[in-house]
């Protein structure tokens, strides 16, 4: 039975990364009351200051390893926290880098995954972890329960499980204290050992539970924006990490005034029992006043923040209203760093903004800071004295961001009053939401804007704070986009990304007629039903003018029928089934900027026939209805090109599905090209027998696929998909005099996709419509126009008079190929 603890501390980084000072102390002074045998009595303490990624995940292995079941293993971290865009936790390391795009290198950081990974193995079943850093709160997310039978740990020792205390949310950014040795959360784990103080209940021992609320008591009268968390396992939360003396009188003392502080300051009626009590325990006067100094640290600090944000915002403002945004982004940062609310700087603002704002100037439409105006139109409605006379300065309110409409789908609609990209957010977008659905659209457009500093590939945040300006400017236009947020992420990001893109280079510039444009963004998870209810939703809103999306054909094709029974424009930018545009006659209104599933296949089949000498194709399906229709396509293109069908059958739905048996038989009819009619991605191949099948072939049989594979899970498989070759209708080095990849580089900072380009395609070609039309007919009307035309992500834009087909699609061919000097896969085009 052991106590054994590793405390990591990472104060210096890489350029990319802030230095941390405080990290290198957090690990001094939990190493110093761990050690104490009077406190933690731990038999061993690791510090490890500023490692390699390498040496910290050793340490952190070697924890965990070889361990007995009733030892009792503490894991602390004071450092950088990073979430990737899937929202997966990384610890950061010394040698921790970023790319040119702000996105770290995973092989320089310690993945949260392989942490759990180490615990989850160990034979011990009392494991704690620490964290005070930034989105520590995500490391619970992967957390699971290792239940292998009832270990009897002696009463003493405390519970049996695992526990995680974290400095803040899994969207949270931690602080650290201005001025102070550790950082705020660190410092008061550490008080809370150290002084006995966390030991609630009294029974002279201090279980993890005790020690979480101490800290976030503290924590929180400090630095009310900062919410630290604590995640348990079965017993983990009861789990006693430390001893705490049961008649010690300064404890005694400190708990006594604990009792008599109300509002940050001991109260008059508590002077006379404390001063009762410090005679009572012999304490000196000096001892009594450090302790009571201690207590009331947590409000000093809190009203030192107070007025630290209040001298910056006189300084910023120097009397000059309203404040101009990138003033507001200073003070926004600020408010961070100082750990305060929006209530508390609130606070602060309002008398000076009133004393600053004797009169006020008409609103301007555009205005964004109209929130400060309407806070001293409140104070004008009671009148400020001005020379004698009471002068009111009320202005009617203009319109607010709450959404007025209402859909009933479980939230699965949003203009900007909730989040429906789950894994990207943090506080600021979630304050943004927030006041979006309040009404409140400077705050909106602030915290969004804020979001976005640093998490610019995040396209909902965009779309959100251009839907909050253009209600604040009162004049706007909306369509809608629909997207399988639920099923894959990934790709409803990238055609998030193509909508937005469009949105905000309207929106910079005139608008739509002097319109801004305003979308309503849905998550239909690819799903049939769903999407259909979706159209309907969208359908019943008549302020929606024209809906991008949907994504999958199996969701696309039910919308498309609501859609075109209603009269309202839908334009597809990734399906491309045969059979969409063919659901109505003449005055359709179903448009598509995906290359048709022709174009797809046939330009795959003669290349692999034509070019790579390939005539045997086995073509590989599951399910999926849209790949059933896929498959059919490609079967007619294979034999229109001069090749031939394997006989052999290919369904991965069988139950009984052998990779490595089908390969043979195959490969004994003649086969020598896989055609990959099936999702790559792990989270839609549930049975796993597609990548089953991709690490059986071995490079037996040539890979060729569809634009579907074009994703970031296809390059993961490494050499196994090697050298596939694949159809779509855009790539970067595709058009190498349009702006639009080097612009959506810079607005996104993440490479792009074709889906990005599509979806920008089928926004694009909306706008230009709409500036002709002002209904939903007049806008099918447009679009069916010959005369309409516009440049796009992939060439010109212009649709078939009938069908709705786009005209002269493009199609490029690309494969999978190794970058030179790493481990990594990329997209590279075929040149014809």
């Amino acid at each position: 039975m052991a106590k054994l603890a590793l405390l990591i501390g990472v104060s210096e980084y890489e350029p990319g990364f802030t230095p941390l000072p405080a990290a290198r102390k957090d690990v001094e002074a939990m190493e110093q009351v761990l050690r104490n045998p009077e406190i933690g009595g731990f038999d061993h303490v690791i510090p490890l200051i500023n490692p390699q990624q390498h040496e910290m995940g050793v340490a952190i292995q070697t924890l965990f390893d070889g361990r007995h079941r009733d030892d009792l293993l503490l894991l602390f971290f004071s450092g950088h926290g990073i979430k990737d865009e899937s929202g997966k936790l990384y610890f950061a390391a010394r040698n921790t880098r970023k790319n040119l795009q702000g996105k770290i290198f995973e092989a320089t950081a310690v993945a949260a995954s392989s942490v759990y990974k180490f615990m989850s193995d160990s034979r011990s079943r009392r494991e704690v972890v620490i964290l005070d850093c930034c989105f520590s709160g995500a490391f619970a997310e992967g957390m699971s329960a290792k239940d292998d039978g009832f270990v009897d740990i002696r009463n003493q020792l405390g519970g049996e499980g695992r526990a995680v205390l974290t400095s803040s949310t899994s969207t949270q950014y931690s602080f650290a204290q201005l001025g102070a040795d550790t950082s705020t959360y660190t410092g008061y784990i550490v008080e809370g050992l150290e002084t006995g103080a966390a030991d609630k209940n009294e029974d002279g021992w201090i279980s993890v539970d005790e020690l979480h609320e101490y800290a976030t008591k503290a924590v929180q009268e400090a630095t009310p924006a900062m919410k630290p968390e604590i995640y348990a396992i079965k017993e983990g939360y009861k789990i006693n990490l430390a001893k705490a003396p049961i008649d010690d009188p300064k404890l005694i003392y400190r708990r006594e005034v604990d009792y008599w502080v109300r509002d940050g300051e001991i109260i008059n009626m508590g002077r006379i029992p404390l001063t009762k009590r410090q005679k009572e325990l012999a304490l000196k006067p000096d001892e009594a006043s450090a302790i009571e100094a201690e207590v009331l640290k947590p409000y000093q600090d809190y009203e030192e923040n107070l007025q630290e944000y209040q001298k910056a915002f006189i300084e910023a403002t120097q009397g000059k209203l309203p404040v101009s945004d990138n003033t507001r982004a200073d003070l926004k940062r600020l408010q961070q760093a100082l750990g305060l609310r929006d209530e508390d700087i609130a606070l602060i603002e309002a008398p000076i903004i009133a004393e600053n704002s004797p009169s006020l100037p008409p609103l301007p439409l555009r205005n964004s800071n109209f929130k400060y105006y309407i806070k001293v139109c409140i104070i004008g409605i009671i009148g400020v004295v001005v020379g004698g006379t009471v002068v009111s300065f009320f202005r009617p309110p203009p319109q607010t961001c709450a959404n007025k409409e209402q859909y009933s789908l479980n939230g699965r609609i949003s203009l900007g009053e909730k989040i429906l990209l789950k894994q990207d957010t943090n506080l600021e977008k979630e304050v943004g939401v927030k006041a979006f659905a309040q009404g409140d659209c400077l705050t909106a457009i602030i915290e969004f804007q804020a979001y976005r500093a640093a998490n610019p590939s995040d396209p909902e945040a965009l779309i959100y704070l251009n839907n909050a300006k253009a209600r604040q400017q009162q004049n706007q236009i909306k369509i809608a986009v629909s997207v399988p947020i639920g099923e894959s992420q990934n790709i409803a990001k990238e055609m998030l990304r193509g909508v937005a893109q469009v949105q905000n280079q309207v929106n910079s510039s005139n608008g739509i007629n002097g319109k801004a444009l305003e979308v309503a963004i849905a998550n239909d998870d690819n799903d049939p039903n769903t999407a259909s209810n979706i159209a309907t939703e969208f359908v019943k809103d008549m302020s929606i003018l024209a809906v991008v999306g949907h994504n999958a054909s199996r969701a696309t094709i039910p919308a498309a029928s609501v859609y075109q029974n209603a009269g309202l424009v839908m334009i597809s930018p990734t399906s491309y089934a045969r059979n969409i545009t063919s659901i109505a006659n003449i005055g359709n209104y179903i448009f598509l900027t995906a290359p048709s599933v022709s174009s797809i296949v046939d330009s795959i089949s003669r290349y692999a026939i034509t070019e790579k000498r390939k005539t045997n194709f086995l073509i590989c399906v599951d399910k999926n209805p849209d790949n059933g229709s896929v498959k059919d396509s490609f079967i007619e293109a294979i034999k229109r090109a001069g090749g031939t069908l394997n006989p052999i059958d290919c369904n991965l739905d069988d139950s009984k599905f052998n990779p490595q048996v089908v390969l043979s038989q195959a490969i004994k009819k003649g086969a020598n090209a896989l055609v990959l009619a099936f999702y790559i991605d792990k989270s839609r191949d549930k049975t796993g027998r597609g990548d089953a099948l991709i690490r059986a072939n071995q490079g037996q049989l040539a890979l060729f696929g569809t634009p579907s594979l074009y994703t970031k899970e296809t390059l993961e498989q490494g050499q196994n998909i090697n050298d596939i070759t694949m159809s779509v209708p855009w790539h970067p080095t595709a058009f190498p005099n349009n702006p639009f990849a080097s612009n959506a580089m810079e607005l996104w900072k993440v490479p792009i996709t074709w889906r990005t380009a599509t979806s920008y395609d089928a926004t694009i070609a909306i706008v230009k419509g709409l500036q002709q039309s002002k209904t939903r007919e007049d806008l099918q009307k447009a679009l069916h126009s010959p005369g309409l035309s516009v440049n796009g992500a992939t060439g010109k834009i212009q649709f078939f008079t009938q069908s709705g087909d786009r005209k002269d699609n493009p199609i490029f061919l690309v494969k999978v190929q190794k970058i030179a000097g790493t481990d990594k896969y990329e997209f590279v085009p075929i040149k014809p």
